[in-house]
């Protein structure tokens, strides 16, 4: 028996403008998981921490830092 692998990355992205966050890729994670897919392992990808700097559009952004990208590793019976 075989098994599928899948990476879903769930992180903050800048939404209409650099002041608003808006989460990503949640949707992507719940339609895998509602079609039988299970959570095999979670990372985290560190943010920025407040202690870098970013480029977002026209501005540089030191505060609010970003947080970190959690990366889901999902597993499946292959059919």
């Amino acid at each position: 028996m075989s098994r599928k692998f899948k990476v879903v990355p769930v992180m903050y992205a800048a939404s209409g403008n650099v002041y608003t966050m808006k989460l990503q890729n949640t949707e992507a994670l719940a339609g895998l998981l509602s079609d039988g897919w299970s959570v095999m392992r979670t990372d985290v990808l560190p943010g920025l921490g407040g202690k870098g700097e970013c480029e977002v559009g026209p501005h540089t952004c030191y505060e609010p830092s970003f947080p970190p990208t959690i990366v889901y590793i999902l597993e499946k019976e292959a059919e």
